[in-house]
C-alpha cells in the first residue's frame, strides 16, 4: 500500500480537503465520467479511512458539511456520516431523491433502498 497523500493533514485540512473533493464528485458523476468520478471516490474513501484511524470525534467534525451550500457537499457527507448522524444524514439523502433529477438523486434513490431492505449498514 502507498502511503497516503492525506495522512499528515490536520483535521480541518481533511475536512476541506473532503468538501473540495465532494464538489468535484458531484460534477464528474453528472457528466458520467467515471474515471475521473472513482479516482475521486479513491481519495474520498482515503480521508474517510484517515478520519476513523483518528477516532469518531475526528469523524464527527464532517457534520457542519451537512448544512454546506453546496448540493453535493451535503450529499457525499451524508454518505459517510450514516453511520454516526443516521436521522440528519437521512434527511439531507432524502432530499437529494426527491428534489434532484439526475445521477445523484437515482443514487440517492438506491442507498435508501438498500439502508431500508437492510442490505447497506452503516458503521
Amino acid at each position: 500500500m502507498m502511503p497516503s497523500a492525506f495522512v499528515d493533514l490536520t483535521n480541518q485540512e481533511l475536512i476541506d480537503k473532503f468538501s473540495e473533493l465532494a464538489k468535484k464528485m458531484g460534477i464528474h458523476v453528472l457528466e458520467c465520467d467515471t474515471a475521473k468520478a472513482n479516482r475521486i471516490f479513491d481519495q474520498m474513501e482515503e480521508i474517510d479511512r484517515i478520519l476513523r484511524d483518528r477516532g469518531s470525534i475526528a469523524r464527527f467534525l464532517l457534520l457542519p458539511l451537512l448544512d454546506d451550500r453546496d448540493r453535493f457537499v451535503r450529499y457525499y457527507a451524508a454518505q459517510y456520516l450514516l453511520g454516526l448522524a443516521p436521522e440528519r444524514a437521512r434527511a439531507v439523502i432524502e432530499w437529494n431523491k426527491k428534489y434532484g433529477f439526475d445521477a445523484i438523486a437515482g443514487d440517492a434513490g438506491m442507498l435508501l433502498r438498500s439502508l431500508d431492505s437492510g442490505k447497506y449498514k452503516p458503521d
